[in-house]
This record gives structure tokens, sequence and C-alpha cells, in this order.
């Protein structure tokens, strides 16, 4: 049987919307920002706070999540992982009134260390079916990530374009799957950005990513680097990207 289990689903109209539930929060969009950069790790708000100390203004998502802003820029840290988590609040994000996105954060390597920007997505999840119809993979708004690649550039970051590999389980990724997506020439792997590029896709905003490598899926071993001193620099130099990225944009 397919998945969904209701062949066809994602052509179907939803019984609620993102909007009726901001809505129900009562939610301000007021000064909301358009132009948002999401991100998972701590050392990116931490550097956000420090590039913009005295200028960023906070608005609070009750009972939620943190947005700092600063002119008509967003940053977020979701605290949770995986898909269905990053979807949901993606789409709040949206219903508040942020139509440019920037998603950054790390990622297993299957190949190297390094920053990657994503081209496409393999959609090893299951939130993004329910969005889009069913394909291998999702993808990013072609001209955000040129622009990105070209920021990324002009801070003389050394990075690499490539696939990366969208998975709900992280505790299942097989030798297997590792050795098969690597021939593909895979060059990631993380939990959020296929369905994320779905939402966008549904939606009509523009989505790009970016991943800095913490940890590698080497042939026969994982070999955590989450700590390494080069992997939080390289954070704090994309998260300088971004920002310039989202200034720069018309």
């Amino acid at each position: 049987m397919s998945f969904p289990k209701l062949k066809n689903k994602y052509l179907f109209e939803a019984l609620f919307s993102p909007d009726e539930f901001v809505s129900y929060k009562n939610w301000d969009k007021a000064n909301f920002p358009s132009k948002i950069i999401i991100t998972y790790q701590k050392t990116a708000v931490n550097h956000f706070r420090k590039m913009f100390a005295g200028d960023y203004r906070t608005i609070r998502l009750t009972g939620y999540h943190k947005l700092l802003f600063y002119k008509n820029i967003g940053f977020i840290k979701l605290d949770g992982i995986g898909s269905p988590h990053a979807a949901t609040a993606f789409e709040e994000l949206i219903s508040m009134g942020g139509r440019t996105f920037i998603n950054m954060g790390s990622a297993g390597g299957l190949t190297a260390r390094g920053v990657f920007l994503c081209n496409k997505a393999v959609r090893d999840e299951g939130t993004s079916h329910h969005y889009i119809k069913d394909s291998l993979y999702s993808y990013p708004d072609k001209e955000l990530t040129n622009r990105l690649k070209q920021s990324l550039e002009k801070f003389k970051l050394s990075f690499k374009t490539a696939p990366t590999w969208t998975i709900d389980a992280p505790y299942r990724e097989t030798k297997k799957e590792i050795s098969h997506y690597r021939k593909l020439g895979i060059a990631t792997v993380e939990m959020e950005a296929s369905a994320l590029f779905a939402v966008a896709k549904l939606r009509n905003v523009k989505l790009a990513a970016v991943f800095v490598v913490s940890d590698l899926l080497a042939k026969d071993a994982w070999v955590p680097e989450f700590h390494k001193f080069n992997y939080k620099k390289a954070l704090t130099k994309v998260l300088d990207a971004a920002v310039a990225c989202l200034l720069a944009e018309d």
C-alpha cells in the first residue's frame, strides 16, 4: 500500500490551516520579519546575539518559540528535531508573514567534513509526502540557493554543493543505506530539509539550506565531532553569510 495511506492525499484540502492556529493563539503579525533564518544550534543563537547586540528585538510566540530579529531578518532556533516539528514551525512562520528562509544547521557527513550547500534532498521521511506528489527528491529555491552560494563565496567559506538525505530515524541509518546514498553522490544526512522544501513548494515561499558536518558516517564507524572548534567556527561563518545574503535581497 502506498504512503500516505490515502492515495493522492496531497491533492485534497486540509480541514484547518496554520492561519487558523495563529489566529487562535492571537500571535501578533505586525512588524513580523519576512526573511527568516532557521537553525537548531545554540552556537548560532549566541553568534546572532553578538552580531546585533543592542540592536535586535525579540518576539515571543506564546508558549512556543522565541524569534530574534534585526531590521527585517528574523532568527529562530528550533528546540526539537525532525521533519514534523520543523514543518509545523515552518508553516506557522509562513502564516505570520515569512516569505524567504534559510535553513542552516548540522548534518552527518557521508563523504567528508566541511560545509555543504544543498541542491536537493532525498525524501526518506514521512512529512513531505503529505504536501507534494511522491518523488525521490524535493528541491530548494534555485534563485535563493544561488544567492546564498555567492554569499558563502564572498565570505571565503570553503564549501561544496551537494544533495542531502533526510531521514526520520537517526538510529536506523543502516550501513547498506549509507553505502547506497554515498554511491548516488549524497554528501550529508539530516532530519528536516526534504520536508521543509516540500512545505515551501506548496506554500509558494523561498527556501535554501546549508549544513556544517558535525559527525562522520564512516564505512564501519560513527565518528562524532560535535564539539570540535572548527565545527562551531564554521557555523558562525555560515550564519554571517546567511545574514548577508538576506540583507542584500531586494
